[in-house]
């Protein structure tokens, strides 16, 4: 059962990316009281954590395939960690979104829900890979 097909998750992808990216230029205009050089920094870190871990699982079946494909028992085996590994990435984009929302929660600090579309790379990531990956 699929509920999120490849061209949405690319779809999403896309969207997620134009909102961080204005979250991450909101986050330099209105963070005032770090340097520029580190609000800067942290504008190319939040994007490159965002896109990074969504290519690193998305792209993590084409890379495997040809490979799994040499003979039954690398199919059999690689697929099921790589599935074991779509699981962890998904499960883990939910831990990390509950740890980083409760933590500028507790902490009062509300300028870090700038980065929360982090976690959302990597679940699309995941997600894309387990798509990818039922569909073989």
């Amino acid at each position: 059962m699929e509920i999120i097909n490849q061209t949405d998750i690319k779809k999403y992808y896309k969207i997620f990316g134009y909102v961080n990216f204005i979250f991450s230029i909101l986050l330099v205009i209105f963070l005032t009281d770090i340097d520029l050089k580190e609000r800067i920094f942290a504008l190319i870190a939040i994007n490159v954590g965002y896109h990074m871990l969504y290519l690193f699982f998305s792209n993590i079946y084409g890379d495997t395939s040809r490979i799994r494909m040499n003979n039954k028992f690398n199919n059999v085996g690689g697929g099921i960690m790589l599935k074991l590994f779509s699981v962890f990435g998904i499960v883990a984009s939910f831990t990390i979104t509950y740890f980083f929302v409760s933590n500028v929660i507790s902490q009062k600090e509300y300028y870090g829900l700038f980065a929360i579309c982090i976690p959302i790379g990597l679940f699309l990531g995941a997600y894309s890979l387990w798509t990818k990956l039922n569909n073989e």
